[in-house]
């Protein structure tokens, strides 16, 4: 506790401030606030912790008070205090060890921070940037997978455009076969595609696609599962046949 000698020196020091003034014991309780301090926080007089009057965090609120009471000359923080309508009031702190009180205590001088004031913390000036940092490291993330999504796109439907002048030019089943084996892979991101207008030998990493009853598409491909744009192909493939 403060003796009321010492209290007494504080609001002698403080009383005609215009600028919220507290003593913070090690643990964050408030022991004692000058008048300016009074009309602007609600509950200050009543020994209550500093985190209940600011919007930071008690851990965050925790740091700058031991940061204080490690240093013998007033050190800047930012705090945002709690005003009785509501009103967040954002303030460089200035905090130190009172070295007139035997009991670690921390003497804050709380200074407004006008809109046009310049002044931001060190932390905050480092928050910012790795949020901006950030920002711009994702921005250049999506740009980068979207223009690799749209040069996948503008491949594939130059790949679809070469299979269907191959197709349209194409005049006879042979013409149409080697078409297919060219063309078709690229399209459908597989290793082989053939044409076969008998039937066709199985295999292990082949997939067959009847075209008509005596043709069929062969796709030689890793994976199991039917290629993207597999119905669009076929269904070029055979309209092709057909028209022959």
């Amino acid at each position: 506790m403060i003796r009321d000698e010492a209290l007494q020196l504080f609001r002698k020091i403080t009383g005609l401030l215009t600028e919220p003034v507290l003593l913070v014991a090690a643990d964050t309780q408030v022991l004692a606030a000058n008048p300016a301090a009074v009309r602007l926080l609600p509950g200050v007089q009543d020994g209550p912790l500093l985190s209940s009057l600011v919007s930071e965090s008690d851990d965050d609120v925790a740091a700058r008070v031991r940061q204080w009471l490690r240093t013998g000359h007033p050190t800047p923080a930012g705090l945002t205090l709690c005003g009785y309508d509501g009103s967040r009031v954002r303030c460089r702190c200035f905090g130190a060890r009172a070295q007139w009180l035997a009991a670690p205590t921390v003497h804050l001088r709380a200074v407004r921070i006008d809109p046009g004031d310049r002044f931001l913390t060190l932390k905050e000036r480092v928050n910012a940037l790795e949020r901006e940092r950030m920002l711009r490291f994702r921005a250049t993330e999506e740009r980068n997978a979207l223009t690799a999504s749209l040069s996948a796109v503008h491949t594939r439907l130059d790949h679809l455009h070469a299979l269907v002048v191959a197709l349209d030019a194409a005049t006879t089943t042979t013409g149409i076969v080697q078409a297919v084996a060219k063309h078709v892979p690229t399209v459908l991101g597989c290793t082989g595609a053939d044409l076969y207008l008998t039937p066709a030998p199985p295999g292990p990493t082949r997939l067959h696609i009847p075209l008509a009853p005596d043709a069929a598409l062969v796709l030689t491909a890793d994976g199991t599962s039917p290629p993207e744009h597999l119905e669009s192909v076929t269904a070029l493939i055979g309209g092709t046949l057909k028209n022959l």
